[in-house]
């Protein structure tokens, strides 16, 4: 046997064990992943979904807090360009 043959042999060896080894992996991710799907599932059945009237006093809460942070961030925007743009140029003249 040359080098050549031996060298082409144990190259489709090598190639032969990787695709085994691959395929080991793959089937193995797949169980995983079908696991982990039921195990989702199994939980998203045990979550007790709120009713219409917990649904619209969260979101009224929400819509208030929103409202609540916009006007303290707006305060601060014209507190800080009131200071930034207005006076700190004039003082430092």
């Amino acid at each position: 046997m040359s080098f050549g043959t031996i060298a082409i042999a144990v190259v489709a060896l090598a190639a032969f064990a990787a695709v085994l080894v691959w395929r080991a992996q793959v089937r193995a991710m797949a169980r995983q992943t079908v696991a982990f799907v039921g195990e989702v599932n199994g939980e998203v059945r045990k979550v007790t979904w709120p009713d219409r009237q917990q649904l619209r006093s969260a979101t009224g809460v929400i819509i208030l807090f929103v409202v609540i942070v916009a006007i303290i961030i707006g305060l601060m925007d014209v507190i800080l360009q009131g200071i930034l743009v207005k006076w700190l140029p004039a003082w430092l003249r």
